[in-house]
């Protein structure tokens, strides 16, 4: 550890854990300690740890062809977007691949940009799309962005998410291209917003013509019980992000849309020399092949037995005030700052993460069993008690 913090950069908040390995949903420290994961990588172990269809696609990649650049027709890339057409919504079948979220969602900017006479970006308070300097401007939090003000895009406006009456602003602005939301926030604490603002929010960005991106790369592929967490809500986007979980530990994104807006990239305005690779294509594909009706079916069913068994255990906590989440994506509000009790829950045994000040954030794989989530929801819960006692009159 004291060799990493000498020479890594300061920009992570690190934890007392050296992990060695894992398998499913537990991972194991260096001195054997054994941690049920609820951080899932930050979203991206949706298959776990020591997936076999994985790593014999990866292998068996690296064997053929490892490295291809973009320019290069390869069979791997085509087999993934054949298989990434297959789950995607109907007509945003043109992509852009990348490496990371924060890449598909700066190609999602230079798309919008590109397919409108207007340049005006709306976003969302408490959103996160990224710290790359075009998702910087359109992520919220200002102990981000405080420092580089001047790299970031001017002509962008922030509104409340979930507000029936910002809706409005956008209705009566005639100069906006696009606007950027996440269907289930992430970052922002586990933000689930009203059915009825998401469709509204729809239908005025179609009734406008304003390009409508819904960043679904935390709550896609599954995490929150439905392949793309905009399907809870009964609307389309017009482009949508994808990250994280898609290549199966190796980093991948994507971009998709509908074909009107992503044929206005012209050849060079956007790329990547390892967007696409090989190796990134065998471990996607094998992923989708994964993402079966069933699985994220068990994905909804695990996530109400989790908040369940948590409701239950903190039924008479007072320091908990919600818990919430949909399928796999879930979130304990507190009434208090969480680092005591999350650096208390990790050295029990549970690995969640944060958001905020006060918030606790889990995203565990999608295969995690039953016994491992009654165990973390138990373990997690005896923290959340045990500070109880540390606070009581």
């Amino acid at each position: 550890m004291n060799y990493e913090n000498e020479h890594i950069a300061n920009t992570y908040q690190r934890l007392p854990v050296n992990v060695l390995n894992g398998n499913g949903a537990i991972l194991h420290d260096i001195n054997g300690k054994r941690y049920i994961d609820m951080m899932g990588g930050y979203g991206v172990a949706i298959l776990g740890y020591g997936n076999k269809k994985i790593k014999e696609a990866v292998c068996r990649q690296f064997d053929t062809i490892p490295i291809a650049h973009a320019s290069e027709y390869t069979a791997a890339r085509e087999e993934f977007i054949k298989n990434l057409t297959g789950i995607v919504p109907a007509g945003l079948d043109k992509f852009y691949l990348g490496n990371t979220g924060a890449e598909a969602i700066e190609a999602a900017i230079k798309v919008v940009i590109k397919s409108s006479k207007n340049h005006k970006i709306i976003a969302m308070t408490n959103s996160y799309h990224g710290k790359t300097a075009g998702a910087l401007s359109i992520t919220y939090s200002e102990k981000y962005r405080q420092s580089f003000g001047d790299l970031l895009i001017k002509n962008v406006e922030f509104i409340r998410y979930n507000n029936m009456e910002d809706l409005d602003k956008i209705r009566k602005d005639n100069d906006i291209s696009a606007v950027f939301f996440e269907p289930v926030q992430g970052e922002g604490g586990i933000n689930i917003p009203d059915r009825d603002y998401v469709r509204e929010l729809r239908q005025i960005t179609e009734e406008k013509g304003i390009i409508l991106v819904a960043d679904e790369i935390q709550s896609g592929l599954g995490r929150t019980g439905k392949m793309w967490a905009h399907e809870h809500f009964g609307i389309k986007p017009d482009i949508i992000t994808i990250g994280k979980g898609i290549g199966g530990g190796i980093p991948l994104s994507v971009t998709a849309g509908k074909p009107e807006f992503m044929d206005n990239l012209a050849k060079g305005e956007q790329s990547s020399t390892t967007g696409g690779n090989p190796i990134a294509m065998a471990s996607g594909s094998a992923v989708i092949e994964q993402l079966t009706d069933d699985l994220i079916n068990e994905v909804a069913v695990k996530g109400e037995l989790f908040r369940n068994t948590l409701k239950e255990y903190l039924a008479d906590s007072r320091i908990v005030k919600e818990i919430r989440g949909l399928g796999l994506m879930d979130a304990i509000e507190l009434r208090v700052k969480f680092l005591p009790v999350f650096m208390d829950i990790i050295n029990r045994g549970v690995l969640p993460l944060y958001s905020g000040i006060n918030i606790l954030r889990m995203l565990p794989p999608y295969v995690i069993s039953d016994a491992e989530i009654t165990e973390a929801a138990k373990i997690m819960s005896e923290g959340i008690k045990s500070y109880n006692k540390e606070v009581a009159p």
